[in-house]
């Protein structure tokens, strides 16, 4: 199922409506026909009932947890502890609910408006609402309370929202409690009590602070909470939760997560009730608790998650579960921290000019970070193939960086004075050519492991082969090569740039000093040239490069040479006075 209504489904919707507007008696019946209905569907199809006429449902859960993505702090103002459901309607009217949600409206709005306008829903009352914002402690934190009557009442837990403190708070449930689990757990212990039935879900980031929650109530209080449903969270790190609480709160447990799961399977809690929903939506996008369907009134189950989601979480498992606690600590507090030095405040600013400064930010963090950023990649690529050892030989000489990157422009400016206009088509046919020959030998390696079995391979075959394709397509289609080739040696240029600049600040000789400022500007120059550069004047431009190239490289061992004999002068003159000053005292 592609997830998008058909025509005579419309039509079928329409007509069911129209039934509602003119008072049909058996709304029962007509909610009961609705097929590959969205949320919002549900919302105007049972707006009409109250919760004493049609009973809590599942549906019912998704929705209040879309409702908390909604900051309405101006219902609060003055002091008042409570308000009604129906008067978020007018401050969505004046432009005062402001939606907190990352990747912005997928039809939220929608059903938040026809939630507040219902009978069903415009009825509760909220209260106990609570929004949170720091960076220092990172905190993104905020909660509200749904009450019908004295017959239930549902705690709902906000996701994240855009703020960079709320995404640094993310990553921080790979290695540490955060703030906002603990508030999360005092949030529900404040409320909690008997006279009715008491629901807790949360969807994203609040569908782990509401296992959280559960997890940590004493057994008095979470024998009144009549279902939790964690809708597409992560679940609790195990190394920093013992995974029996989870154990002691499954039976009251609903799991809900879309086909193309991704979020949800990060630390899978294993939750008895777990179901798979539809979602007109594809890939990630079907995150969104919007993008939900709706069957017969009930949600839309699939029976399985899809297969490029499974070859993501497996991926990201592994990787995660490669790291120890200490490094994943280190890499989360550098990245934010090379977040905010490139001018990003909310992960609605990130451009691609911000990743990109990004990244090279993150290139002069500390060398733990660069492994981590360098693992997932690397996991990609080769799957479980580890890095061979290095001999004590090899590891000597990549010691000496001076050296190191002399061969390496040696290397680069013969192979650009050599192909000169054929540089970038044969830069990119080879880029693609090794990175498809990497997963053809990943692949076949693992067929053999396996024994000739496809289980968890098919993304990863797919991926060969489209690269594999791409192949004739460089070869035979116009200025494919050239723009390809263009951006990739431009790039690499510019990251050359700034190590060079990078080395220019730390060394400590001037001639090596004055060599990196030349090769930053050299770089700079080079690598805007392959951007802008075109026709004839590129087989120019490359050979005046390549020749730089292999000049700076010749300077680097000269300097080299210079150096070592001028090393080896001192010491046989530190040698000759111990020798005089040896005789001097023996006489």
């Amino acid at each position: 199922m592609n997830g998008k209504l058909s025509r005579i489904d419309q039509m079928n919707i329409k007509r069911k409506r129209k039934q509602m507007q003119k008072g049909d008696a058996e709304k029962e019946r007509v909610l009961s026909e609705t097929k590959n209905a969205t949320l919002l569907d549900y919302v105007q199809w049972i707006g009409d009932f109250d919760f004493d006429t049609m009973p809590f449902r599942e549906a019912d859960a998704l929705v209040l947890c879309v409702a908390v993505y909604f900051e309405i702090l101006p219902l609060f103002a003055d002091g008042r502890k409570s308000a009604k459901f129906s008067e978020c309607a007018g401050l969505l009217d004046a432009g005062r609910a402001k939606l907190m949600i990352t990747g912005g409206d997928m039809g939220n709005e929608g059903i938040f408006r026809a939630a507040a306008e219902s009978k069903r829903f415009g009825e509760l009352t909220i209260t106990d609402y609570v929004d949170k914002l720091t960076t220092d402690p990172p905190l993104q934190f905020a909660a509200m309370c749904f009450r019908y009557k004295d017959e239930f009442s549902f705690i709902a837990y906000r996701g994240t929202d855009s703020s960079l403190a709320g995404w640094e708070e993310n990553f921080m449930i790979s290695f540490t409690r955060t703030t906002a689990q603990n508030l999360a757990g005092e949030y529900a212990c404040q409320l909690i009590e008997p006279g009715c039935d008491w629901y807790i879900g949360g969807h994203s980031k609040g569908g782990n602070l509401a296992l959280t929650a559960a997890c940590v109530l004493p057994p008095e209080q979470i024998d009144l909470v009549k279902r939790i449903y964690m809708l597409d969270g992560p679940g609790l790190c195990p190394e920093v939760f013992d995974e029996q609480l989870i154990s002691s709160v499954d039976a009251k447990t609903t799991r809900i997560i879309p086909e193309f799961d991704v979020i949800g399977k990060l630390f899978e809690p294993r939750i008895t009730d777990t179901r798979i929903v539809k979602s007109y939506r594809k890939g990630i996008e079907q995150h969104s608790l919007a993008s939900w369907m709706v069957d017969h009134g009930d949600l839309s189950s699939a029976p399985t998650n899809a297969a490029g989601s499974r070859w993501i979480n497996d991926l990201t498992d592994e990787w995660i579960a490669g790291l120890p606690l200490e490094e994943r600590a280190v890499f989360v507090e550098e990245l934010f921290d090379a977040m905010e030095e490139a001018g990003v405040q909310d992960l609605q600013e990130i451009t691609p000019e911000y990743f990109g400064n990004l990244i090279i930010r993150l290139s002069g963090k500390s060398a733990t970070t660069r492994k981590v950023m360098t693992s997932l990649p690397r996991k990609m690529l080769l799957d479980d193939v580890e890095k061979p050892k290095l001999s004590t030989r090899i590891a000597n000489f990549f010691k000496n960086s001076v050296l190191v990157i002399a061969v390496i422009l040696a290397l680069l400016g013969t192979g650009i004075i050599i192909a000169r206009g054929k540089t970038l088509d044969i830069l990119s046919i080879a880029l693609v050519s090794i990175i498809a020959a990497v997963e053809i030998f990943v692949i076949i390696r693992r067929l053999i492991k396996a024994k000739g079995r496809l289980d968890g391979m098919r993304e990863r075959i797919v991926i060969a082969i489209a690269l594999l394709a791409v192949i004739p397509v460089l070869i035979f289609k116009e200025h494919a090569l050239f723009v390809l080739g263009s951006f990739i040696f431009g790039a690499l240029f510019l990251v050359f740039a700034y190590i060079s600049i990078q080395q220019a600040a730390k060394e400590i000789r001037i001639f090596m000093r004055v060599l990196n400022i030349i090769e930053f500007v050299a770089c700079i120059a080079a690598g805007i040239g392959f951007l802008i550069v075109s026709g004839s004047w590129l087989s120019v431009f490359t050979l005046v490069v390549g020749i730089v190239l292999v000049t700076d490289a010749v300077v680097r061992i000269i300097y080299l040479i210079w150096t070592a004999v001028k090393r080896r002068k001192t010491r046989r003159g530190l040698s000759a006075a111990s020798t005089s000053g040896n005789g001097t005292s023996g006489n």
